[in-house]
């Protein structure tokens, strides 16, 4: 499975002419679409298997994530802003480095190397219902 950047795919075409045209339901459903090629992504990628058998690997899937993780968070501000820059926040992003014209130039990627903060949990965990059963959050 090939992960593709929102860049490499004209996603930020797709989320622009969704927020130009105010349909703010089809900019979430790209958003939502995107999250899950990235959770897609980590399960077949396996980075806690790639620990033991190929570090070089396992950092590059772990930067590409921490990438889309700027992307998802840059985009998703003008709906979610406080969780958003919580994300970037964590991930070392510049206040000034938060605008959607960022997301394509190459000196505002994550850089090599730079330490990123501690994660911390932005939004409770959420478990599937079985049948009968109420939802958690």
């Amino acid at each position: 499975m090939k992960f593709c950047s929102p860049r490499q795919r004209p996603f930020d075409k797709k989320t622009g002419k969704a927020i130009s045209t105010q349909t703010i339901e089809k900019y979430v459903q790209d958003m939502v679409s995107m999250v899950w090629d990235a959770n897609k992504y980590i399960d077949v990628q396996a980075p806690w298997v790639l620990k033991k058998t190929d570090k070089e690997r396992m950092n590059t899937v772990l930067y590409v994530l921490m990438e889309v993780m700027r992307h998802v968070a840059v985009l998703y501000q003008p709906l979610m802003p406080t969780s958003s820059n919580v994300i970037l926040d964590q991930l070392g992003v510049p206040e000034d480095e938060r605008e959607f014209e960022h997301l394509g130039k190459e000196e505002c990627k994550i850089q090599l190397g730079r330490e990123v903060n501690k994660p911390k949990a932005v939004f409770p965990r959420f478990e599937v219902p079985t049948a009968g059963e109420p939802a958690k959050a």
